[in-house]
């Protein structure tokens, strides 16, 4: 068979001389990582290698072409490269002499999560693998490409978040799926935006398995965390884990899908658990569904929900109120249930009974206590900041009259409980004047955003001022006009001072990335920049050569301090002489070791293209 001139960067054909891919930007003569597999490179006689896509602590990540099938394929290379190394030109993985046990025990549980989760190919939301084999003195697994974004991409073409309603419709099979692998002993660890695809055909495609070690702090493995959705017991190898762990981990992603705010991480939590629960930070989620992912936060793993099967039952059974009823107006009535004050056996008066004296003693006692308790709480519901009314945020409808002695004009107020959160305002209802007073809230800390565009402020004119604060993250408001507590009318003007986030930024690496790639990194940090051509040998032509600030230096974004980003412009190429290649010297063995590695059986096959694959050896080099 022909094999056909690919582009590296998306697999897909292009002309014999193309340089630059017209699909994709991909560069012919593009850098790679010495370190891991050359793009061009053939595996196992049908894999066309292309460029590298991600690597972590235990693995590599390659998008591929499939030469029998001719379709596009991802292919994961085992490589811990704190157990082993690759020289630069060479695809054999060389172990460490001290890390040969830790490298061969890894790898078995690298080959059997993998056997395991081919056997789950029949789920239609995992991407199960579909071959593997032995080469380069480690394995290689073999999956189907995915079309599409990561659900970390498709929430900022959303508009950061999604509705409840739409979580119920699109992640049940998510649940189902996690669920399913649980039952089969897996436990996946790195539940995240970025390791669920969503496909072309609008499929959610959980991806990312991981063997433990990668997902876990203080392994011998450069640990893979995902801050922020990582349960507490994954930053210690001395803690337990399982199903509660995943427990946490899809928690904090209804979290960031529901309230467009990444979960404050586990270590931060464990000195200062200032986690706000969801609904405050949204007021349109379901308070039984916010209370629900907060349980499943906890950061006591026992005290955690344990399963999501139980998970799910609890974010989708109807809310309990026990004696609130909740009407279909803007109010609530609430009843008391009856108390009984001795045994119930006890039996009832006769209806024409007279009450005993000691009896009646006891019972104007208790009315006096009752009432002493009324008022008790109602001076501290009431707040006498309007003037002749008293206004409150009781929980009952209260209602009574105030007389003039000169008109006898009769003035009603009422406090009527609304379906609330911190961040909906108490509303007063006020006959006399025919206006509606309300209670401010807490704003400090809320995403302004997502507060302006509550229906619950829409009786508010907000005038936001965007300043830089370093303790509140962009898009936060950090002070208003309207303190806490004090009333506002129907179309009052409310001054926030909202954050543009911090004075000062960290300039980020740009190491292999080229200007565009660059440059949307700077845009998503929100630094200024400005583009210079250098002519330079140095650098490929288009990839950044230099910046003003060398990275991780800090740049004064208040100040407004713009960074100059150099871009490699190469002088014209000159024909080098011809030279005989070095011949590559011989590689010496020490010793070298078999690990047993059947890569297919009946259940594992998905195509009927099977070949016998030799195991994998395991070789140490001096």
């Amino acid at each position: 068979m022909e094999r056909l001139n690919l582009c590296y960067g998306c697999m897909n054909p292009i002309d014999e001389n193309t340089e630059v891919c017209p699909n994709c930007g991909y560069r012919s003569d593009a850098p790679h990582l010495p370190s891991y597999l050359k793009p061009g490179i053939t595996l196992n006689d049908r894999y066309i290698l292309g460029k590298l896509m991600s690597y972590n602590g235990e693995s590599a990540v390659y998008i591929a072409f499939d030469s029998i099938t001719e379709t596009k394929v991802t292919i994961k290379e085992y490589m811990p490269d704190s157990l082993c190394s690759r020289e630069k030109g060479s695809s054999v993985i060389r172990v460490n002499q001290d890390s040969v046990a830790q490298y061969k025990t890894l790898l078995s549980e690298f080959v059997e999560l993998n056997k395991v989760l081919s056997k789950m190919r029949t789920l239609n939301h995992i991407n199960a693998a579909i071959d593997m084999f032995g080469d380069n003195n480690t394995a290689y697994v073999v999956f189907s490409y995915l079309e599409g974004m990561t659900l970390g991409e498709y929430l900022k073409a959303s508009g950061g978040l999604l509705t409840w309603d739409e979580v119920k419709k699109m992640f049940p099979p998510i649940f189902t799926t996690i669920s399913l692998v649980h039952n089969a002993g897996l436990v996946h660890r790195g539940i995240s935006p970025e390791n669920i695809i969503i496909t072309d055909r609008g499929e959610l495609k959980l991806t990312g398995f991981c063997i433990a070690d990668a997902r876990t702090a203080n392994t011998e493995l450069v640990p893979e965390v995902y801050n922020g959705y990582a349960a507490p017991e994954q930053y210690s190898s001395n803690n337990w884990q399982g199903t509660w762990t995943d427990v946490y981990g899809i928690s904090a992603l209804l979290y960031r899908i529901l309230t467009g705010v990444t979960p404050t991480d586990a270590v931060s939590r464990k000195s200062n658990d200032d986690l706000v629960e969801p609904a405050k930070i949204n007021p349109s989620i379901p308070k039984s569904v916010s209370r629900v992912i907060m349980n499943g936060m906890y950061m006591n793993g026992e005290l955690r929900v344990q399963t999501i099967t139980e998970l799910v039952t609890q974010l989708f059974e109807q809310p309990e109120y026990g004696s609130v009823r909740l009407s279909s107006s803007s109010t609530q009535t609430i009843t008391i249930p009856k108390q009984y004050s001795g045994s119930p056996s006890s039996g009832r008066r006769k209806k024409n009974a007279a009450p005993s004296r000691h009896g009646l003693f006891i019972a104007v006692i208790a009315v006096i206590l009752c009432v002493g308790a009324f008022m008790i709480a109602m001076i501290i519901m009431l707040d006498d900041t309007s003037g002749g009314n008293s206004i409150g945020t009781g929980i009952a409808a209260i209602s009574g009259t105030s007389s003039d002695s000169e008109s006898d004009v009769y003035e009603t107020t009422t406090v009527s409980l609304e379906p609330m959160t911190e961040t909906t305002p108490t509303t007063l209802a006020t006959s006399a004047g025919n206006t509606m007073v309300y209670v401010m809230n807490d704003l400090t800390g809320k995403n302004y955003d997502i507060i302006s565009n509550s229906d619950a402020y829409n009786n508010l004119v907000f005038k936001p001022e965007y300043e830089y604060n370093d303790e509140y993250k962009k898009g936060l408001i950090f002070e208003q006009s309207i303190a806490k507590n004090e009333t506002y009318s129907d179309g009052a003007e409310i001054l926030v001072k909202v954050s543009l986030g911090p004075k000062y930024i960290t300039i980020p690496d740009y190491l292999t990335l080229n200007k565009k790639d660059y440059f949307a990194k700077l845009n998503d940090l929100g630094i200024k920049y400005e583009e210079q051509e250098e002519l330079t040998e140095d650098t490929l032509e288009g990839y950044v050569s230099r910046t003003s600030k060398e990275p991780g230096a800090q740049l004064d974004v208040e100040a407004g301090e713009i960074l100059t980003v150099y871009v490699a412009k190469n002088p014209p190429k000159t024909e080098p002489p011809e030279t005989e290649p070095e011949p590559k010297p011989e590689q010496k063995t020490e010793s070298t070791t078999t690990t047993a590695f059947v890569p297919y059986d009946d259940d594992m096959v998905i195509e009927p293209f099977v070949t016998d694959e030799p195991d994998i050896i395991i070789t140490i080099f001096d």
